[in-house]
């Protein structure tokens, strides 16, 4: 079997490290990175593939980083000076027959501004979300729930369970989501299947999309 984890990852100014790990999608939550060469600022990320190369900018970072490996993969930290690594979530992925060789579309995208209930859904892929801002309930109707209400809190979503996700009346959720979906989903955007919804807005009070990709990737597990 396979696994989605999320990882929290830190490093002092200017401070530089390194990691293995097959699949990974890194975040920078706080400060700026440089990964793989890529320079990103806040709020941006990058896949990279079998090593990741960090540095810290001078004010340091803040890093969230999804990984896909097999179930019994040791935990991927980051190696050097100045740098510290926390496991935030491990969950075997059931919802797929998942083997070495297939292929897995990898995907980091974002929520913004989800407010009330979105009502009963599902997902074609399971995933790690990781709370930004704001409040969320998230209750299955296998009869999981989970209550996130800090930056960095995290709940697991196998898309073929039904749920309903709730933020608190007056309350903006936002929130970042590593997901393994199908290949096929390549070119399709949000991926929802709303069984019951209450009809909300597309763009926040911003004019922004609420939908929003991050990178994504078409992976080969191994």
């Amino acid at each position: 079997m396979y696994a989605l984890r999320l990882f929290h990852d830190t490093l002092q100014p200017n401070a530089t490290g390194w990691l293995q790990t097959q699949h990974t999608m890194i975040y920078v939550w706080k400060g700026t990175a440089t990964i793989n060469g890529a320079a990103l600022p806040t709020d941006a990320a990058v896949y990279a593939q079998d090593v990741a190369n960090l540095e810290a900018g001078a004010e340091g970072a803040a890093l969230w980083r999804w990984e896909v490996v097999p179930e019994v993969a040791p935990l991927h930290l980051v190696n050097g000076l100045g740098a510290a690594s926390a496991l935030r979530m491990s969950r075997c992925i059931k919802m797929f027959e998942m083997a070495p060789t297939s292929r897995w579309l990898f995907r980091l995208d974002i929520i913004r501004e989800a407010e009330g209930s979105t009502g009963l859904h599902c997902h074609p892929g399971s995933g790690i979300r990781c709370l930004l801002g704001g409040e969320f309930r998230t209750e299955s109707e296998k009869g999981g729930s989970s209550e996130s209400r800090h930056p960095g809190d995290a709940w697991y979503e196998e898309g073929a369970y039904p749920l309903v996700s709730t933020a608190p009346p007056g309350v903006k959720t936002t929130f970042l989501r590593g997901m393994l979906l199908p290949p096929e989903f390549l070119n399709y955007g949000e991926t929802a299947t709303w069984i019951e919804r209450r009809p909300t807005a597309m763009l926040t009070a911003s004019g922004e999309p609420r939908w929003k990709p991050y990178a994504q990737k078409v992976i080969t597990l191994r």
